[in-house]
Formats: C-alpha cells, structure tokens, sequence
C-alpha cells in the first residue's frame, strides 16, 4: 500500500511540475452592497456572491449587506442562491457599491448540474430526471444521525427506509424500483469528491453468536453513517442508467455524487454550530396485563404450571413489583451532541476549508450509541491562470454500540425476543451485589444482556481526493483541457462481540462464554484522466456549443476481512486466545481491478435543442470474463420550446421536453462467479474440495437498459414549477443458480436466467405562492410510484427471503413482482404453489415540505412523507403472541369469547396470514423553527465581530400515523437485501429526535 500511494503521488507532483507556473499578485477593489428579494423589496440573507472567473467571493448577511474584493480586470460579480434565478451584475469603472434584486425561481433554470465525468450542464438544458440536494436540505434544518438518512421523503423515484431505530443508522437505498435479485449490489454507487467510497455493512459475527443465522442479520449500519453530513454541500442522485451509464459497470443501482465544501477568495470566515438534542421512543406499543385466568388459558388449567405462575404472578402483585419491560428497556432518553466548527477563506490563488466535527449520539436502549469524529481540510489552488489543483482530505474515527436486537435462535441473544415472552410479573432486577437473576421465562435476563454483553464496532478511516485541471489549448472560439482526478478510501473496522460465560445461556453450553473479534482493511482506490474539447460555432441558424470528452477510469480494491471466534472463555477474558476452543471463524480476501474507456459528444443549439450521446468500455475482475470489455451506451435530448421564436405563451416561461436512454452494469458480488476449492480433512491430512457449484462459461454481467420521458414546466415568473419523469428499466441477464443433477457433482450451476423489468413515474410540484416583505412561501410536493415485474425466468419459479412458507416468504416467478409475498396454506394445483399475500413494494409514496419565512428573520419549516401500501412479514407480534405478552392480547375484537393473543396463535399453523400486515404510514420527518438576530443587534452587542447568529429548535421523526401493528413499518432484519426487506423480528425501535441549534459566523 505504501509504495502505491508513493507511486501515485509521485505522478501527482510530476504533472505539477510540468503544468504549473506561478500567478502573481494583482491589485484589488473592494466593492460592497445589498442584495433583495426583487418582488418582496426584503433582504436576502445567505445569497453567495462570487467574482465571475475566480474562487473569490462572499455570502450576505442577515440583512443582505456583502463585501468583496474585486481583482483587477475583473469587473463581474455572480449572486446565485436556492430559489431564485443566478444573476450576473457589472460593476462600472469607479463604482465601489451594488444593489441587486433577485428574480424567483424555484425549478433551478440556472442551477448546474454534472452530465460527464469532466462536464456539467445548467439544469435548463438538462434532459434527465437528475435531482440535486444542496446543504440546507441535508443539514440546514435539523441535525441528521446519518447522511443517507437525511435524505428520507427528500428524492422522488428514491425509497429511503431505515432498517433499525439503533444509533448510527442501517439505511436502505433503492434507487426506481429492484435492481437484482441478489447476485450484485441492491445500493447506489457513492462517489464523494471523485472518489468511488465503501458503503459496506461489516459483518462482525453478531448474529452466528446469537444464533440468528447470516450476516444479513447482523444489524449493521452501512458505513455511509462514517460521513459528517455538515460538511456536504451538495448531492446528485442519478436514478437511472438514462443518467447514470457514464459510470458504467457500477451504476445499475443509480449513482450519488457528493460534493464537500470549498472555501472562497476574501474575509476568513469562522463557523461554529453547536446541536443538542434528545431522543426518545416514537412509538412504544405496550404490554398485555396479566390475571389467573389468563396464566390458567396459557398454561393450562389445574396444572402445576400454572400454580407455580399463578404463585409468582400474587407474589409480585402484592409487593409492588410488576414491571413494564418494554419501558423499562425501550423508555430511556438518550442525549445527542453535535459540535461542528469551520475556517475557510483564501485569495484569489489559494482557497481553503478546514473542519472538525464531534458528534455523540446516546440510544433509547442503555448502553447503545453511536460517536463520531471528524478532522477535513479542502484546498484549491490556482498554479496559474490555466492550471488549478485541489485536494481533499478527511480523517473519520467512529464507534458504534448498536445492543442485541432482531432475531435470535434458542440463545437469548436479543433484547426484544426475550421480550416477548417475559410477563411482567418476572422478578429480573438487579441483585444488592451487582448480580442478575435467570429468567425464567426465556433463555437470557435481558437486563443482564444489555448490561453486560458487548456488541463493538470502531472504524478508522481516511479519504483523500485530488484533482488537476489544466488548459491546455485557448483560442477566441476553443478550448482543450485536461482533467486528471482520483484518490483513496482506507477503512480499518474492529468488532467485538462478547456474551460472557456466566450468562444464563451460556451456562447451557458445553464451552460457556463466546467471543467473536473481527477486523477488517479495505483499501479503495480510483482514478481517472479525461481531454475535454469545447468549441464554439456561429452559423446563420444559431450558436453551436460542442463539448466533446474522453479518457479512461482505473478502479481497484483490497479487501482482507477476518472473524476470529474463542469460546470456554477465562472469567473476564475477550480474547479468542483464552478460549477452550479457537477458530478462525471466517476469512475473505478480495482483490478487485475495474478498467473503463469512456467519451462522450454535447451539442447544444442556441440552448433550443441540446443532445447527447456517449459510450463507455469496461472490463472487471469481478466478471466470469474478466478481460472482456462490456460495452454502455447513453443518448439523451432536450428541447427548450421556451427558447424558440416561435413560442409566445408568457405565463409559462420554460417547457421543456426531454428523453434519454442508457445502459449501466450490475456488477456481480465478489466470488459469484468463479468456482472455489474449499478446504477438507482427509485421514488427518490437508486437502482440497471442488465446489459443487458451478459457473456457466458464457455468463455476462447483469445490465440494466433504461428509457426516460419527462417535461419541465416553469411558469408565473417562476413561482410555479412542475417535473415529470416516466421511466422504463429492464435489467437483463439476472444472475441466478440453476439447479442441475446431483448425479453431476454439481448440484448448481450460476447462470443468465432472467429479466426484471421497472416501470415507474416521478413528479414534482414547487410553488412559490408568496413572497412579500415579512412573510414569504415555499412548498414543494413530490410523488413517485414504482411497479415491478419478472418478464422472463427459464429457471422453475422459486421462493425466498424471510423464514420460509410457513411464516411468508417472497416469489421469484415470471408475471410477478420480485417482491410478491405468498405462505401456506400450499396451493400445488394452481399457477403459483402458494398463497399470495400481498407486496413489499408501495402503491406509491408522496411528501410535502413547506418553508415559511416571517419578517425577515424567523424561519419555519417542516416535511410529511406518506408511504401507501406495501406489506411487512411481522413476525414480532407472532412471537409475542406465544409469549402472551401483545398489547391487545387480553381484548376480544370478534367478541368470541376467546382473547386475541389466543385467536392468532390458534390461526398459526393453517397459514401465514397473520404475518403479513399494510405498512402504510404517514410521518411527520423534519420540523424546524429558526431565528437569526439582526444584523443591528449583532452590531451593537458584539462590535460587528459576529456576522451572523442563528438559534433554532427542530424535530426528526416525530410523528407516526399507521395501522401497522408494530414500533415502525420501516424495518428489515435482513439489512440491505434487494428482496427480503420488509422482514421484521423484534427491531431496535425507532427513535424520534429534538434537538436545539446554534449557529455562530465569525
């Protein structure tokens, strides 16, 4: 690793050398002013103005008031900013003061958008459905546990929901509908700064030590929770190959491209933030009271069971001591911290960002939580006026506590399935001498696992970016430059997980006390180089801009992971050593090698007819045919009618009319598609296995084919705003096993064997229905639906996900959606063999945000999000119902005589019905109110050394509207599988958040 990183950074400084000549220094002109709302007559704070051509600039103040120096020759100022059109104002010769008005805009005409690996377009002449978030919707508003969280209701065609209420997220992004079916990635390719950054979910054997069974079911936060979402400053979702085949063999899943920020020419700048902030349980279900007759319905009646708990239950309810569990253990508030402070600044040669954030996060279960801390310094430099170098560079400590929740098999290795069958008259309190009683009632003390198993996880990590632009060829109508960028994502993860060997069911084993360490070294690295040709022509018919581009891309990973299990364990001890029995538990070293030629061809008419095409060749170690190069196609047009002569309808000031197709890969997971040798002891010596399963030799890569309708529509100056998107993916040559004769040796063979088909529509309505001088209104309404379907399977229909039939699993069979659900009672005369239930997938999902600003200085804001439809296996109240412990247990809704909790376990075995329940909800997400001190007071309290002050009160996750039966619809035991996502099994609950801001600038 370390010649590598030498090697590359030696490229670095040779192309410096050679491209790079000094700037020298140039007079300067400061230049103040005003700037307002044009139809209001209000100030506008926070508009960002910059000298066009340089990195020079300045944002106002509360009152709309900005400085900036201004270099000589350059006479142009550029004030852009989130929901009016970017203006372009010249300051004449001698003029020291501006005042400038601002026009509505709420679709973004101006806003640019990336549409290359080395270009961008301005979102009027964008012709896919790409949508950018900037900074105030990430964390602007409230302070977000995760990033990806913080985009949950925010991206229309995007389903966004949270596996687990634990700490540190464990978020599942699906990006238009299913993308696999399980053979390669489920999740978005992220690249921040350029750089392609690990999004894994690090096994750390948690679940082989509490029996849940797979990695899957390890409760892991994917390790997007490792970035500091204060220091985005924008991010572009591409959803579909239409936008995202640039990328590739990696985007079949969609792309997210993150940007960082940067710091700007002029006065140093000094942020501070400070959060602080609570949470607490959304929704706590409640537990079922307890009465002789209920123990003598459970326990049978006249039976020495039910004396012995008819005994314990009187004893209990004489002394005082029946205790809510689900309280006692779900209760809790947990504190938040979030401290973030910023230097930026610079001159025209040299900008700079510096930043460093804590961040402390408590759960609702004790001894859970989540801690991060992170160290970023940006910089951009200008080496002359046509050579521009920047580098990135973030260093990330985290540590996560996320308990013992989800699934468990016989161990009591889970907080919620012990608590299911714990009544509350189970005396499990803590002893005088620190102690803890065995329950009874189940095979762990769940106060004993919360208090004293351990379930670690701490992450090192370090991304680091750069990138050179240089101009290498100028003329009066062309130009040709050169973009080099890449970098690295270095990630190093230790895990613990520890049961101690006096647990209650530990004691059981023949070796008590377990322990599983795992560690991990993941070293991703990427670059790429690009010549970018733009050219000018003028003809009778109009201005032609060409931006032509190519190049290639280089990505490589190292990945070595390793699970080290030790179980009969010293008292104390959690090294594996010190065990009775020692195993390297698991092992897995991944080396991967991706190679991509790219180029791409703009032509942009007058800003009336803009076209694209564009290919891209890649190759991957990850194929079965690892030097093949597949090939990925893109076209795309938009026409502005608004720009033609023709046009004279005023009212609507944009219509746009826009299609786009293209192709990306689905890149297989490593070891799926080559045989392996697996290891075997034969008469005491070594030897080697053949894998029993085989790889057909003509398998390609999956690949998804996308075509894109849409409309733009802009009207009344810009207050009304609409987009809509219709899209048709399919994804071909699925990768599944096909059983083959066992009489072979190989029992299955990895193989194309199908083709999922996506349909989908995405809408968005803006509005900006008021804008005076002390109120004004922004609203933003989105909808999206997705249906998807098997169209082809030459592979018999099969099920899986979830715990098989009996407990709802899902269907895998041509005409279905992959995420049918279907259970017993077994249909074998009928086209499918089992009876359906319904579907994960929503009917269609819709939110609602709104701002409100209130005499300049009070902000109000707030964001619903309805899912409709869609079905969850519940398999939580299956198990509580058994344990009768369900909150509704005791009522008798159908008025039989027999309690509820009695008629569901009674229904169990004829079917899995009562598993599968309607996970429509609605959610209060975000909800904030704002206030920022005039610019009058901070004069006269502080002497002008504070710019700006902000104090504010938000809300995530507030409010819960569903019937669902359980803490939260969103949840998955089974993580970020493709399929299997709307399992549930005693989750981690999820939490609602207040918290209080305050923001200071220096």
């Amino acid at each position: 690793m370390h010649n590598r990183l030498m090697r590359h950074a030696g490229t670095w400084l040779a192309l410096l050398v050679l491209l790079g000549w000094p700037a020298s220094a140039v007079a300067q002109t400061t230049v103040e002013g005003t700037v307002i709302d044009a139809e209001a007559g209000s100030p506008l704070p926070g508009v960002n103005v910059r000298v066009q051509d340089t990195q020079i600039g300045a944002r106002t103040d509360s009152e709309g008031r900005f400085t900036v120096e201004l270099p000589e020759g350059q006479r142009t100022l550029v004030f852009s900013f989130v929901g009016f059109a970017t203006q372009e104002v010249t300051v004449p010769e001698g003029e020291t003061e501006v005042q400038v008005a601002m026009e509505s805009d709420v679709v973004g005409i101006d806003e640019v958008v990336v549409t290359g690996l080395a270009s961008s377009v301005k979102r009027e002449n964008l012709a896919n459905a790409v949508t950018k978030i900037d900074e105030e919707d990430i964390a602007g508003t409230v302070e977000p546990s995760t990033l990806d969280g913080a985009l949950q209701g925010k991206l229309a065609g995007v389903n966004i929901t949270s596996q687990s209420g634990a700490p540190g997220g464990g978020i599942n992004v699906q990006m238009r509908g299913v993308s696999t079916l399980g053979a390669g990635s489920s999740q978005p390719l992220y690249i921040i700064d350029g750089v392609y950054v690990n999004n894994a979910q690090i096994s750390t054997g948690r679940s082989s030590v509490d029996g849940a069974g797979g990695a899957s079911q390890d409760n892991a936060a994917n390790r997007l929770a490792d970035l500091n979402p204060d220091e985005i400053e924008s991010l572009e979702v591409l959803k579909g190959p239409s936008a995202a085949a640039i990328y590739g063999q990696r985007a079949n899943a969609g792309v997210v491209i993150i940007t960082t920020k940067s710091g700007e020419g002029g006065d140093t700048r000094v942020n501070f933030s400070q959060d602080l902030g609570a949470v607490s349980a959304l929704n706590l279900l409640g537990v079922a009271s307890w009465s002789e007759d209920k123990i003598e319905r459970i326990y049978g009646e006249g039976t020495p069971a039910a004396a012995r708990e008819k005994e314990r239950f009187n004893q209990a309810r004489q002394n005082g001591n029946l205790t809510n569990y689900e309280e006692k253990i779900y209760g809790n508030t947990g504190l938040t911290r979030n401290t973030q402070l910023e230097v930026s600044g610079g001159n025209q040669q040299t900008q700079f960002y510096v930043s460093g954030g804590l961040k402390d996060e408590e759960g609702i279960i004790k001894n859970t939580g989540f801690a991060r801390k992170t160290v970023r310094a940006n910089i951009d430099h200008s080496l002359s006026d046509r050579v521009r170098v920047s580098s990135r560079s973030n260093y990330i400590q985290t540590s996560s506590d996320r308990g013992f929740t989800g699934n468990q098999n016989s161990t009591g290795g889970s907080v919620g399935y012990t608590l299911a069958y714990t009544p509350t008259y189970a005396q499990l309190q803590q002893r005088e001498d620190g102690s803890y009683p065995d329950n009874p009632y189940f095979a762990e003390n769940p106060l004993r696992l919360i208090n004293e198993a351990t379930n670690n996880q701490e992450v090192n990590r370090f991304l680091q970016s750069f990138s050179l632009n240089a101009d290498l060829l100028q003329t009066e109508s062309a130009t040709l430059s050169l973009d080099l960028n890449g970098g690295l994502d270095y990630l190093n993860s230790n895990s613990t997980v520890y049961f101690p060997p006096f647990f209650q069911f530990q004691q059981a084993q023949s070796n008590p006390g377990d322990v599983i360490q795992g560690k991990e070294d993941n070293l991703n690295t990427n670059m790429q180089g690009l010549l970018v040709y733009n050219q000018t022509l003028e003809s009778g018919a109009g201005t032609f801009n060409l931006t032509t581009q190519g190049g290639f891309s280089r990505f490589t990973q190292d990945e070595n992971r390793q699970l080290v299990r030790g179980r009969g364990l010293a008292p104390g001890q959690t090294n594996p050593l010190n065990g009775q029995i020692q195993e390297i538990f698991s092992q897995q070293f991944v080396e991967i090698v991706d190679i991509g030629y790219v180029g791409q061809q703009e032509v942009n008419w007058d800003d009336k007819l803009i076209g694209t095409i564009g290919a891209r060749f890649d190759r991957s170690t990850l194929n079965a045919k690892q030097q093949e190069f597949y090939f990925y196609p893109k076209g795309s047009l938009a026409v502005n009618l608004h720009n033609f002569d023709f046009w004279g309808f005023d009212p609507v000031g944009q219509m746009k009319l826009r299609t786009a197709y293209g192709e990306t890969g689905g890149l297989p997971q490593f070891g799926d598609t080559f045989s392996a040798l697996n290891s075997v002891n034969i008469g005491g010596g070594l030897g080697s296995t053949a894998s029993q399963r085989g790889i057909d030799p003509d398998l390609d890569p999956e690949r998804a084919r996308e075509l894109e309708f849409g409309a733009d529509v802009s009207a009344l100056d810009g207050r009304v705003a609409l987009e809509a998107t219709y899209y048709r993916k399919t994804v071909d040559d699925i990768i599944l096993d096909r059983e083959n004769p066992v009489s072979t040796g190989i029992t299955t063979i990895a193989t194309n064997a199908g083709t999922l088909r996506n349909t989908g529509v995405e809408l968005g309505l803006s509005l900006s229905p008021i804008r005076r001088s002390n109120f004004s209104w922004f609203s933003k309404t989105l909808f999206w639906q997705n249906d998807s379907e098997i169209t082809d399977l030459t592979i018999p229909a099969f099920t899986t996900g979830g715990f098989g039939a009996a407990l709802g699993t899902y269907y895998t069979g041509e005409g279905f959606s992959p995420t049918t659900i279907v259970g017993t009672p077994a249909t074998p005369d009928e086209e499918v063999p089992f009876t359906t239930y319904g579907n994960a997938q929503p009917d269609f999902q819709m939110s609602f945000s709104n701002s409100f600003t209130l005499f300049q200085d009070l902000e109000v804001s707030f964001l619903f999000h309805w899912s409709r439809g869609g079905d969850n296996i519940n398999l939580s109240r299956f198990l509580s119902d058994i344990g009768g412990t369900t909150a509704d247990w005791n009522e008798d809704f159908d008025d039989d005589g027999v309690p509820n909790g009695l008629d569901r376990t009674d229904q169990f075995g004829p079917g899995a019905a009562q598993f599968v329940e309607d996970a429509s909800y609605v959610k209060l997400r975000e909800a904030s109110i704002y206030y920022t001190l005039p610019s009058s007071v901070l004069e006269t309290a502080f002497n002008g050394v504070l710019r700006n002050a902000r104090i504010g009160l938000s809300g995530s996750n507030l409010l819960l509207f569903s019937d669902y039966s359980s803490y939260d619809p969103e949840v998955s035991v089974f993580g970020t599988e493709p399929v299997a996502q709307s399992v549930e099994v005693t989750p981690y609950p999820s939490s609602r958040r207040l918290t209080f801001h305050l923001e200071l600038e220096y």
